[in-house]
This record gives structure tokens, sequence and C-alpha cells, in this order.
């Protein structure tokens, strides 16, 4: 039994972190540094919860049998992370980000890996047995089957990216929502009165993130709240919306209301965009616990 089963988005990659900010069209940037990392939405929460020292198990794509494949794995399991059931064949996703201090961009072949689905069925014993889950909603019906089991099992799941009438969406006990999924689903939009339209539809806790402005949050029938980043040394962005999500999940393992889990969660994003490069370097419990007791 784990405490968290996250199912959904794991990847090799390459980080490449520039020495400054990030340079126009046709310009130049100097490498401060590149970095073996891995990628994907479940393996980023799975690995800063591990961190966290919360008890959890990774499943979803394939990966290969090269040693960016191997290299991933190895610092997941490093961590703690349960990597039993990732499946190993020929292929899987290639993931580069290049970071600056003021942006990031994300390379990858995540299109090519809808195109050729190479990912496991969910656990339904796992997700059962678990007390969370953390559910990235983009590999299809296996997605879908571990949102329904989890409502079937009474077991709550956390996702990230689904629009507002999509079952992911609307059943879970919270889903985050991203600056950049919403300016790519919804184009220029008021952030209040998109936080409102899917607190309308969903049953559980809606987060709005919106970078360095405050997250906006709320819940059906509720006021939508606020909440301001915390202001630190921002040194790299990459993995800040999986620490996020790992860090709201987290605050529900301990019993926390909205509010304290929101601010756990933004405490969580803000230490891994203080430190250096992307997840590597997450928080420990008792990093964590000293940074929310100092506050702003």
């Amino acid at each position: 039994m784990h405490e968290v089963y996250a199912f959904g988005m794991i990847a090799p990659s390459t980080l490449i972190v520039l020495d400054d900010d990030y340079p126009p069209p046709g310009g130049y940037a100097e490498i401060a540094g590149v970095y073996p990392s891995f990628g994907g939405e479940a393996a980023g929460g799975a690995y800063v919860l591990a961190r966290l020292g919360v008890d959890t198990k990774l499943d979803g794509t394939w990966l290969g049998n090269d040693p960016s494949s191997s290299f991933a794995i190895d610092t997941l399991s490093g961590a703690g992370v349960d990597c039993r059931a990732i499946r190993r064949g020929p292929k899987s996703v290639t993931e580069v980000v290049v970071s600056a201090s003021d942006a990031r961009t994300v390379l990858g072949t995540y299109t090519q890996l809808m195109a050729d689905p190479a990912w496991n069925a969910p656990s339904e014993k796992d997700i059962r047995s678990s007390r969370i889950v953390c559910l990235d909603p983009f590999l299809g019906g296996e997605s879908l089957q571990a949102a329904r089991w989890c409502v079937d099992a009474d077991t709550p799941y956390v996702t990230v990216d689904a629009p507002p009438d999509s079952e992911i969406g609307q059943r879970a006990a919270v889903l985050i929502v991203s600056e950049d999924f919403a300016a790519r689903e919804f184009g220029p939009h008021d952030a209040r009165e998109l936080l409102t339209t899917y607190a309308a539809r969903c049953n559980g806790l809606v987060i709005l993130t919106r970078g360095s402005e405050p997250a906006l949050y709320g819940r059906q029938g509720g006021q939508v709240r606020e909440f301001a980043p915390y202001p630190v040394g921002v040194r790299d962005t990459t993995g800040a919306g999986d620490s996020f999500r790992a860090g709201a999940i987290y605050a529900m393992l301990n019993g926390a209301d909205d509010d304290h889990l929101v601010r756990t969660a933004s405490a969580v994003a803000a230490l891994v965009c203080e430190g250096f490069p992307g997840v590597l370097n997450s928080p420990s419990e008792q990093e964590l616990a000293e940074f929310l007791t100092r506050g702003r």
C-alpha cells in the first residue's frame, strides 16, 4: 500500500539553463549548464512527494532502454519513488527544457506519444489502496478509467489542466489549472471569471495558478479567493507546476483546509523555483516546515 499513486506522464529530459534572459528570435544566449533530468507531470509530482517523505508509487508512460531513461528511473528511485510499474521498451517520450531567468520552453515528442500510445493501464488495486491519486488527464481512456475507479473507491484525486466540461476535471477533489493551459485553451480571458466558470461546474477545489500573479481558488457556490506567491529569488521555474500539485497533495494528506492547502502548495513551488536545477533539489519535509514557519 502506498499513500499516493501517481499515474501519468514520465519522460527522460535534458535541462538547458541559460545564463540570463531568454533571447529574442535570432538572438544569442550563453548556456550556464546542461543537466540530465526527468520530465512529465506525474514524475515530477512523485519525486517531490517522495522528497517530502510521502510513500509514492509512479505509473504511466513507458521509458526506453537508453541511458537517459535509466537516469530518470535511478533518480526517481533514489528519492524513494516506487518505479516498479514503469515499463521499459524500445522508445519513450523525449524532452528538452530550455530555462532562463524570465521564461522556459519545453521541446518534446508528446504529440508523437498521443499518436502512438505507449503507456500502461492504471492499476485499480493501487488506486483503491492509496489515500490520494495524483492523476494526469492526458492518457486518454486510461486516465478516465483511473478517475472513475477513484470515484468508485472514494479515493480523492488531484489533477491538472483539464477543461471545465471534462469528467476528469469535474470529479476531481482538486483541479489545478495553469496559466499556460488557460491561455492555450481559452485565449485572452478574465481570470476571476474563468475561475468562477470552473468552480460552477466542478465538484472540488479549483485553483488557477498565474505565475508571479496571485493564484485564484474557490469552490462551487463560494467566493473567489487569492494567494500571492512567496517572494523568492527565482533561479529556475522548471517543475514549478508539478511541485505545486505535490504540495497540494502533501497538504491534503495532513488534513489541511483550502487556505492552508494553497499556502503549502505555493511554498513548495517557491522552494523549487528558488532551488536549482528543476525539481532535483525540491525541499524535504523539514525544509518546508521551516519555510512555512518563517512565512513571508
